[in-house]
């Protein structure tokens, strides 16, 4: 009888592990990036070619959906962006408001060269365009709200924020923060209701930064702040606009991310290595042995999820200890384009190569 009782439960712990390592939703579209809400909506993007007259331009619908794969496009690109003239726009990143209600998008904008026979309707359109269009191959910030209503800055002459990339809604759900430059960058805020605009610590650049908007501050990294000339690792509050600094940085070669509690720090300092740093030990720091990757921090802190490999291309996943020197790999060893966490741990979201396809996974 035990013999058949430990059968049983091997059978059923066997099938509760398959069950778990079986996604719970797909959805098919062809994906370039994606973006997960506080409220498990993701936010993502699907580049299209599409011809006008004799030109083949590229544009992207924007579309969310829920973690039981049910769908919503809410930016059309033909709405959006009406022809003509024969505009391409390339969705590089999407940013979601904390109450999961706004989004911010960085895009690159180019206006292909028409032929003479257009001439004289893309100057009707720029006649009748209450918004003057971007330089061309300039990098925006697009504003929409869930329904894919365009947000526009009050007051300004311009239809997107120019010259700007990273853009994160700070805890109020109003208040835009942002990079401007091409690096070092500056770092602005705007309150898109009011129009209401400001350069945060002015003077100041920034090599490095990623943002902690739920408690309204950044981790940057940078030599302007530094008598000495030496980088530094720095807490930035987006509020008061006051800076902390953490720790003196003598390696770095990429990958600033911040955990969900706000309280640990990682980046790598070598090809192969990754640092943590606690903000209440900053000065002890764990160093864990990895090899390339992209790498994002459990809910808790403890450990990383790392994508084995080149930051743009595939690769396995698998839990990395940050105190135990643990190797967990997860979802059979396939391999993924890219994949991001839940706020609330439940579930990981991974982008198929090749496709885009997303496919959500319960933990």
């Amino acid at each position: 009888m035990d013999c058949l009782a430990t059968a049983a439960g091997m059978l059923f712990f066997s099938a509760s592990l398959l069950a778990q390592n079986q996604p719970v939703a797909t959805i098919s579209a062809d994906a370039s990036t994606f973006v997960l809400s506080q409220n498990n909506q993701i936010v993502f993007s699907v580049p299209h070619l599409k011809r006008v007259k004799k030109i083949m331009i590229q544009r992207a619908d924007i579309a969310t959906a829920d973690f039981e794969g049910h769908e919503k496009k809410i930016v059309e690109p033909d709405k959006f962006m009406p022809v003509p003239p024969p505009t391409s726009y390339v969705v590089k990143q999407l940013t979601v408001s904390p109450d999961g209600k706004r989004i911010a998008t960085t895009m690159m904008v180019f206006t292909a060269t028409q032929p003479a026979d257009a001439e004289e309707d893309d100057e009707k359109h720029k006649k009748e365009a209450p918004y003057s269009m971007p330089p061309q191959g300039a990098q925006v910030i697009a504003l929409f709200d869930d329904d894919g209503r365009e947000i526009r800055v009050a007051g300004s002459k311009t239809r997107f924020i120019e010259q700007a990339s990273d853009g994160a809604w700070l805890s109020d759900d109003q208040t835009l923060v942002y990079l401007t430059g091409i690096g070092p960058y500056k770092i602005a805020r705007v309150r898109p209701a009011d129009g209401k605009t400001s350069t945060l610590f002015e003077g100041h650049t920034f090599d490095t930064v990623v943002w902690d908007t739920a408690r309204n501050q950044a981790f940057a990294l940078g030599r302007s702040l530094s008598l000495s000339g030496r980088t530094e690792l720095v807490q930035l509050d987006l509020m008061n606009e006051t800076v902390r600094e953490i720790a003196r940085m003598p390696d770095f070669q990429g990958q600033l991310t911040v955990s969900p509690s706000g309280r640990e720090i990682g980046y790598f300092v070598d090809g192969d290595t990754i640092e943590v740093r606690d903000l209440a030990h900053p000065l002890q720091p764990i160093r864990v042995r990895t090899g390339p990757g992209k790498f994002a921090f459990s809910r808790d802190g403890s450990r990383i999820l790392l994508k084995r490999g080149s930051l743009d291309g595939s690769g396995d996943l698998i839990w990395v200890g940050l105190h135990d020197n643990s190797w967990v790999p997860i979802l059979h060893d396939l391999e993924f384009h890219n994949f991001a966490i839940a706020a609330d741990g439940s579930a990981i979201v991974v982008m198929d190569p090749g496709k885009g396809v997303l496919k959500v996974y319960r933990q």
